[in-house]
């Protein structure tokens, strides 16, 4: 009986660490992909500038007043989308894993047929882009280059002479596409918002005051 005891406490002792060290590497794993990860992100929207402007100007055309929305892709398929319209206390969310989830109830918030999405998808599409979101009251239009794990986007400003940019380029930002407004910048869950990118690839802690997250 005491064997027995013993070879299972063995055993949950064993699985600890195990679960241990797997949350140790993937810790180590996301700083290392947020800070000091190399990154395509000027690459890409150096090759892909005008596309990439091109859908920011489209989708902020096509979004209504007071309504916020998040619509990203995976390849050819639709792999998430959100739509909030605070006014009228409405919101919607489509998952592609979720079949209880429905497209049709965040297009009807946004007031999109499937036209207009299907033409947002193209433009993100030529844009070698997987994302993009415009969250009211924060000026600015996510494009986002990768979604997963950690996601990298663009934060396209309104304006180079927004508050918010001029803070994080202060801080070591990337600032070569400052002519557009665009700080380029990483995502990793609990961080969102708080880490951009330099010149070199490597991130940056930003300060929330000013990254447009408060």
């Amino acid at each position: 009986m005491n064997f027995i005891k013993y070879f299972f406490s063995e055993i949950f002792r064993l699985f600890k660490l195990l679960v241990g060290t797997a949350l140790v590497l993937a810790a180590g794993f996301l700083i290392y992909k947020l800070f000091f990860a190399e990154s395509g992100l000027a690459e890409n929207y150096e090759r892909n500038r005008v596309q990439i402007l091109a859908l920011r100007d489209f989708a902020r055309e096509i979004k209504p007043e007071r309504v916020s929305f998040d619509v990203r892709f995976g390849g050819d398929e639709v792999s998430s989308m959100r739509a909030v319209n605070k006014d009228k206390n409405q919101s919607a969310s489509f998952y592609n894993i979720d079949k209880k989830t429905n497209e049709r109830a965040v297009l009807k918030i946004l007031g999109w047929d499937f036209g207009t999405f299907n033409e947002l998808k193209a433009k993100a599409k030529s844009a070698n882009a997987q994302g993009v979101s415009i969250w009211e009251g924060e000026g600015k239009t996510a494009i986002y280059y990768k979604d997963g794990f950690v996601s990298e986007f663009y934060e396209i400003f309104e304006g180079p002479a927004s508050e918010a940019v001029k803070k994080d380029y202060e801080i070591g930002c990337d600032d070569r596409f400052a002519a557009d407004g665009v700080v380029m910048a990483r995502d990793g869950g609990a961080t969102t918002g708080f880490i951009c990118v330099d010149r070199d690839g490597y991130g940056i802690k930003r300060d929330k005051f000013y990254s447009g997250f408060a």
